[in-house]
């Protein structure tokens, strides 16, 4: 099955502004790029845009978009239909977007994934707030009424029967009241989307807004950074890391900066840093590896803002946890002239614990499909404080200010060990209750073996 897009849009701008909505930069790109590399992600190889105005804008967001269906056509609105019953073939699936407003991926997922062969995107009265609905298209069903939220999915059967009606913004709503009466035609109401996120171990709240003028881009950045915030964070990535990213990425957006830029200059940090502790310059080494964790996280919201995938992003978690640990055998490495082996046997008990703790945790998530620091309200409260990169390295302050480097090595060796049994612990007994809930046998055997 073929899938192709179509988009109509930019006719009413020439009368209240100088850009069309869909040309609106939110979080370092314009509306109209998102849309692009949102239907590339669901596998739209094919792109139908239909507009009046702005046409070399739109060109030139066509060219400069890195990720994006193969082939995109903009059509005036005068030869769009004859264009798109040319292009329409039996079987075809399309997804008809709305211009100008920033979408949740998993409201396109939804439509997309549906088995009905036309699915029409539904939004309350009530569920949204009203200055969003306001901007909204409204939709007078037979059975109820709302708004249109913002995507459909037509079979080629329902785009033909409707295609004339499907070129101007001004026909849109006729089309979709057209639309929903059709046979293989199924109204599908959004919010009824979980809202669970394992990504970002939380509720997130859905996407729908819809953005008229340029002065709400910046709404629109806010609301988008903030779905991209995870909710079980460790404490230093809680209280220091996450506002102070906030605050880079709301300007850094806006520039023409991608994620592997910031992966490539972090990693040239870390070698820095790793130069300074294997040579006794501490505290700037210290600083520096600050700011290198926070430029992880700068990056990967960078990468979530701008839609950004690559091989790099894949590896990114590997290159973090290799220079992780150089940082640790490089402090253990100047510290080793002063205290002999001590401090290498430290650093490589910490490594090898924590290599052991995200063994067992992969471990864990892929029986389960959960991990274990959000499997109960325990486990979300331990990762505060469990350690980890950002822990170990902020925990070395102290110890740092007052030049006892040995001991805070020690630390946070124990600090990982400590990490590491109580995850086995938790592993254990989460794995008990799974087999105990899903095996009479494993019950019994449970039973009948127990101790206390």
């Amino acid at each position: 099955m073929t899938k192709k897009a179509l988009l109509i849009t930019g006719q009413e701008s020439e009368t209240i502004s100088i850009l069309a909505k869909n040309l609106i930069p939110v979080a370092g790109m314009s509306i109209f790029a998102r849309q692009m590399k949102q239907m590339k992600a669901i596998g739209v190889d094919e792109m139908h845009v239909v507009t009046d105005w702005f046409v070399p804008d739109f060109e030139k967001e066509i060219k400069n978009c890195s990720s994006r269906p193969a082939n995109i056509f903009i059509h005036s609105t005068k030869d769009a239909p004859l264009k798109l019953l040319e292009h329409n073939n039996e079987g075809n699936q399309w997804l008809l977007i709305e211009e100008g407003v920033i979408l949740d991926e998993r409201i396109i997922r939804l439509i997309d994934h549906h088995s009905s062969p036309t699915v029409l995107s539904f939004i309350g009265h009530n569920d949204f707030l009203e200055e969003r609905t306001a901007k909204a298209i409204v939709l007078h069903l037979e059975t109820q009424q709302g708004f249109f939220g913002s995507i459909a999915k037509l079979s080629s059967q329902t785009l033909a029967a409707n295609v004339r009606k499907l070129n101007s913004l001004e026909g849109l709503p006729h089309a979709l009241h057209a639309i929903s009466r059709a046979n293989d035609c199924i109204i599908v109401n959004v919010t009824e989307i979980p809202l669970y996120v394992p990504e970002n171990r939380r509720n997130v709240d859905l996407v729908w807004l819809p953005i008229t003028r340029r002065d709400e881009g910046d709404k629109g950045t806010k609301i988008l950074l903030s779905h991209a915030h995870k909710d079980i964070l460790d404490w230093p990535a809680k209280y220091i890391h996450s506002p102070l990213e906030d605050f880079i990425i709301k300007y850094l957006c806006k520039f023409p900066i991608i994620p592997p830029y910031i992966i490539i200059a972090n990693g040239i940090l870390s070698l820095l840093i790793i130069y300074l502790f294997w040579n006794g310059f501490m505290i700037p080494a210290l600083v520096g590896a600050y700011l290198a964790l926070i430029l992880s996280g700068v990056e990967t919201k960078l990468a979530y803002l701008k839609m950004f995938q690559s091989k790099t992003e894949q590896l990114k978690p590997l290159i973090d946890k290799t220079l992780e640990y150089c940082w640790y055998i490089a402090i253990a490495a100047y510290l080793s002239n002063l205290y002999g082996l001590l401090p290498l046997i430290i650093a490589t008990t910490l490594i090898l614990f924590n290599l052991a703790d995200i063994i067992q945790s992969e471990f864990f998530r892929r029986m389960t499909n959960t991990e274990i620091c959000n499997t109960d309200p325990f486990d979300r409260k331990f990762e505060i404080i469990a350690g980890g990169r950002n822990t170990y390295m902020w925990s070395l302050l102290p110890f740092a200010l007052y030049n006892q480097w040995v001991v805070g090595l020690l630390f946070i060796g124990i600090y990982g060990i400590i990490t590491f049994f109580v995850h086995q612990i938790r592993v254990v007994y989460h794995l008990k209750n799974i087999m105990i809930e899903n095996s009479e046998l494993f019950a019994k055997n449970f039973k009948k073996t127990k101790i206390l």
